[in-house]
């Protein structure tokens, strides 16, 4: 087997950006919005294989994905990698978690991270509440347009990480680029829009946020940024050769951020994301650059 190149998906999006560079720098034509999401592993994405990234997973199965890892909710591919690019707020929003997504939605639930590649000055993003909240002092705030100001917004910078957990009430701000590393859901409640004409879960958010702080920023230890129950992100920065092996109980995901190299005999730039199969073995990353590698633990 050899890795395998995962084609992006554009998602347009009312907040999203119109320059996208340097990561995809010549996008495809838009119709309406302007693309907010670039989605790495979504079932439908095309491979290098000629095939969409679910037929691959038909085809080669444990190779391809591990003996420990099956496919998730529905046949799912069990991690969905977007970038987002933001020229405007995103909703405050909140995720469910499994148990809830399951019984209501038909889908995993969606705990996530962030990684951050791009932060203007003054770019913001909301995670959690100032303080302990009751639920009728957020209802109150939703009725007269102030939720905003109950929750907590951080300064972001380049290289910061973000875990934002199911059940977390969060939102991303204007002027950022962030790598978002996820459980395979696609399930979002909107609590408050900014006025926008798109619809609100108010019912559906509430019997699932929780109303207390969030910690802000990882404080990584060494490479690895996230381990959870549903992923495990290390950042990796190369200068010349990077030797590992994939292991056979699962695959790896390869996300490159910045710089240029290659793996193998195939050459890697920023905005690309491989997908290295369980039964690979030995590989190699050569070049000037920072990646990083997700797999399930």
């Amino acid at each position: 087997m050899t890795p395998v190149r995962l084609e992006p998906k554009f998602v347009e999006r009312t907040w999203g950006a119109a320059d996208l560079s340097p990561w995809f720098p010549a996008p495809p034509p838009r119709q309406k919005e302007p693309f907010g999401e670039v989605w790495m592993t979504s079932d439908a994405c095309g491979t290098s294989e000629g095939l969409p990234l679910r037929e691959l997973m038909d085809r080669d199965g444990t190779a391809l994905l591990g003996h420990k890892v099956k496919p998730a909710f529905g046949g799912r591919f069990p991690i969905l990698v977007k970038f987002l690019f933001t020229s405007g707020k995103l909703s405050l929003q909140v995720h469910p978690d499994d148990a809830y997504a399951e019984i209501h939605e038909k889908s995993p639930g969606k705990t996530e991270m962030w990684y951050v590649l791009r932060a203007d000055p003054g770019a913001t993003i909301a995670a959690g509440f100032t303080r302990q909240f009751e639920v009728a002092e957020v209802r109150a705030a939703l009725a007269d347009k102030s939720l905003e100001t109950l929750v907590r917004w951080w300064p972001a910078q380049a290289g910061e990480t973000y875990f934002t957990p199911a059940k977390t009430v969060h939102a991303v701000g204007a002027g950022l680029v962030i790598c978002e590393i996820q459980q395979n859901s696609d399930v979002t409640y909107r609590l408050w829009d900014y006025d926008r004409p798109r619809p609100l879960h108010i019912e559906e958010s509430m019997a699932v946020a929780e109303l207390g702080p969030h910690p802000g920023p990882v404080d990584a230890d060494g490479n690895r940024l996230v381990e959870c129950p549903y992923f495990v992100t290390e950042r990796h920065s190369i200068e010349g050769r990077f030797e590992t092996a994939s292991d056979p109980d699962r695959f790896h995901l390869l996300i490159v951020t910045e710089g240029a190299g290659a793996i193998g005999d195939h050459s890697l730039r920023a905005g690309d994301c491989w997908l290295v199969p369980a039964a690979l073995g030995g590989y190699a990353v050569t070049g000037e650059l920072t990646l990083l590698r997700v797999y399930l633990p």
